[in-house]
């Protein structure tokens, strides 16, 4: 080992604890020589301040050995560059003997340039005298490539974000803006410094902040990636501007939540003409309305919201309605709603007296609807208007004009005045709200009419809503269906089995698939894919996917091929944003050995799994590049035969990505130890056990799609 003992000032003097002089002497030199950084020790006694001491790792670095820099000066390793005012900082605090931290442009022995971060240290006596300097040295070449690099991504991003034509802004997760756009302050009126100083909040209206607050914290405790809401946001100047709000939340490399990345965009004249349309409608009695006593119809409109609000199910909704009405605004309210086919029925009652309930459900065998029938309701379903009676015939006259079970009903109802309001949405009639007073001292007149009125136009709503709702939810399960084949073929000698499970709203449509392909050649085409998002755009990629594979199973099936011509097919009809992963297996039979010959291929997806009869499971790993992205996917063939016995897994990523309330994922080898587990089951029952471990391990709520494939060798 090489001593210090020539370059440094004498040791030992003064140094507390149990090594002697000597060994501390010993003990520097290794810890020096073992460093990891560069060291070079110059004497600023002699001319030029040359140097007189280099460690091994100061030789690695700079390829120079001791022997060739010893008594000469650093600047050697500047090359020909004197230009860097890193040198003027290093000089100045040589000349000050302090301590300073440069980065300098240096060049190796080879004459290859490294970037060097050098700290500089002065060495004093015990009388204060300068005796040396120490440089430590660290090669950041690397990192100063990566600097580069990122810096490029960077200023490509800014270019992009600045001149987006929606708002865009980088949001903490204290809500604090950390980046706006141009666009964003033109919607706001703010600038960028008076934005960055502030918080989402500051500038949202106040019906949205708990909205707002309440959908970042689902995103935080991993509820939720994305979501998106109208709100309002007050302008500088005090005005409202209406945005559709995006927000997505990135996460850091350990997991942990970053920042908020916000897309806003301007709908306010969308709003306007959404308004003013709704205003048209409704001009009539919203202006009436306004009559109605403030302490009335704040009351019973602010508890309607949440009531209509809470469901999605119509008979639901007006339940809560019935239940609403009664006994602010009746004694007893029924609800009657109009079905597709004409056809009347009385869905809701409620009364102040919960033990009278029962009689309205009796009294809706004794009412009709017909054209020729004289009840208010009948009236009011026919001609769409409101119908007010304030007091109506004692009860000698239902016990002239009705007899048997309907007579006792009425008359131990005591109904004294009466409201019947039609429930009018887009122009149409769903059905009608009566609400019935059996008190002397409320009998009903205008302002009650036009408080019911309002009432049963927001009920309205809340029950075509929840019809489209439920329509949409419809057509939403028909397309999915018309996305997968209607049952699975008998292939002679292999078992087959799939399982499906979509996710999102009932009224999205998954974006995986799977099919089952005869071919022309006496074999069989599987296949399995994932396409990007949900919703009508996944649900047109989906088909594209399907029918194209199958069109081209007629011409060419190996599977290579048949990704190939899907690829080219999304490529040419296709944006550039919709992609998907697929896997796909030819299946022929051996002509009468045992088992069946398979040849797969793989684009981005998983790597299907083999489950062998000793229940061990391997992977079918092949090459090959998601679709619709690349010109050429680079796919290939994997070859192999399924004996007897054997099964073949192809599942996509919403098994795998599962993941649980505490954020665990699913993964592969939970995958794969639950289908070793399976070993000699029917491939039906492969398929459906593993669904059933993925539902359960997300406790039964499905955050991505889910599709399975089995193949197994009979």
């Amino acid at each position: 080992m090489r001593s210090l003992d020539a370059s440094l000032p004498p040791a030992g003097r003064g140094v507390p604890g149990p090594f002697a002089p000597e060994e501390m002497r010993r003990l520097l030199d290794r810890a020096v020589e073992a460093s990891s950084n560069g060291i070079v020790i110059t004497d600023p006694k002699l001319p030029d301040n040359p140097i007189v001491y280099v460690n091994p790792a100061f030789e690695r670095i700079s390829g120079y050995a001791l022997e060739e820099v010893r008594g000469i000066n650093c600047r050697f390793l500047q090359g020909d560059e004197g230009d860097q005012p890193a040198l003027d900082e290093l000089r100045a605090a040589l000349r000050e003997e302090r301590e300073c931290r440069v980065v300098l442009r240096n060049f190796h022995k080879d004459g290859t340039l490294f970037w060097n971060e050098l700290h500089v240290s002065p060495v004093h006596d015990e009388g204060g005298r300068l005796t040396n300097f120490v440089g430590v040295q660290n090669d950041i070449t690397e990192r100063r490539r990566i600097e580069e690099v990122l810096r490029e991504s960077e200023e490509r991003f800014r270019a992009t974000f600045e001149h987006a034509a929606v708002g865009a802004a980088q949001v903490g997760i204290d809500g604090r803006w950390l980046r706006v756009n141009r666009r964003l302050c033109e919607i706001v009126g703010y600038t960028e410094e008076e934005l960055l100083g502030k918080t989402f909040a500051d500038i949202t209206h106040p019906d949205h902040v708990e909205g707002d607050l309440e959908q970042t914290q689902r995103m935080l405790r991993g509820e939720s990636q994305i979501y998106s809401m109208e709100k309002r946001y007050v302008r500088k100047d005090g005005s409202l501007v209406w945005t559709n709000l995006t927000v997505s939340l990135v996460r850091e490399d350990s997991g942990e939540p970053g920042y908020f990345i916000s897309v806003i965009e301007d709908i306010s004249e969308r709003k306007r003409v959404e308004e003013e349309r709704d205003l048209l409608l409704v001009r009539e009695q919203l202006a009436r309305a306004e009559a109605v006593a403030a302490r009335r119809r704040l009351a019973l409109l602010a508890a309607a919201g949440p009531a209509l609000s809470a469901s999605l199910d119509y008979e639901d909704t007006l339940r809560r309605v019935t239940r609403l009405a009664v006994p602010d605004l009746a004694d007893w309210c029924l609800l009657d709603i109009a079905e597709e086919d004409g056809s009347v029925h009385q869905l809701a009652e409620a009364h102040a007296d919960p033990e009278k309930e029962e009689l309205l459900r009796r009294l809706r065998e004794h009412r009709s609807f017909g054209e020729d029938d004289p009840g208010s309701t009948a009236g009011v379903l026919k001609t769409g208007r409101s119908a007010l009676i304030p007091e109506l015939p004692d009860s000698a006259f239902y016990e002239r004009e009705l007899d048997g079970e309907h007579r006792e009903l009425m008359l131990a109802l005591g109904p004294r005045s009466l409201m019947s309001v039609p429930l009018l949405a887009r122009g149409r009639t769903l059905g009608a709200m009566t609400l019935v007073s059996c008190t002397t001292d409320r009998r009903y007149d205008d302002e009650d009419l036009l408080l019911a009125e309002n009432l049963s136009y927001r009920c309205a709503l809340a029950v075509d809503n929840a019809r489209l709702y439920r329509d949409r939810s419809e057509i939403a399960r028909t397309l999915q269906r018309s996305l997968l084949p209607p049952h699975l073929p008998e292939v002679p000698g292999v078992e087959l089995g799939a399982e499906y499970l979509p996710a999102g709203e009932a009224n999205e449509v998954g974006g995986d698939f799977y099919d089952v392909i005869d071919t022309v050649e006496d074999g069989w085409v599987c296949a399995i894919g994932d396409v990007r998002g949900h919703g009508a755009e996944a649900a047109a990629v989906t088909a594209l996917a399907r029918y194209t594979i199958r069109a081209v199973t007629m011409k060419n099936d190996l599977p290579s091929e048949v990704l190939s011509g899907l690829n080219e097919a999304m490529l040419r009809q296709l944006p550039e944003d919709r992609f998907c992963t697929a896997a796909c297996a030819r299946l022929e039979p051996l002509d009468g050995a045992p088992g069946v010959g398979l040849d797969v291929s793989r684009a981005g997806h998983p790597p299907p799994l083999v489950l062998r009869a000793d229940g061990s499971v391997e992977e079918i790993s092949c090459p090959g590049r998601a679709l619709g992205v690349f010109p050429d996917a680079e796919l290939e063939d994997t070859h192999m035969r399924l004996m007897p016995g054997e099964a073949l897994v192809f599942y996509t990523d919403g098994v795998t990505e599962a993941r649980s309330p505490d954020g665990d994922f699913f993964g592969e080898e939970r995958l794969r130890q639950l289908l070793a587990s399976l070993c000699g089951k029917h491939a039906v029952d492969i398929a459906r056990l593993l669904k059933n471990a993925a539902l359960q391990f997300q406790e039964g709520y499905a955050r991505d799609d889910l599709a399975l494939l089995v193949l197994r060798a009979s």
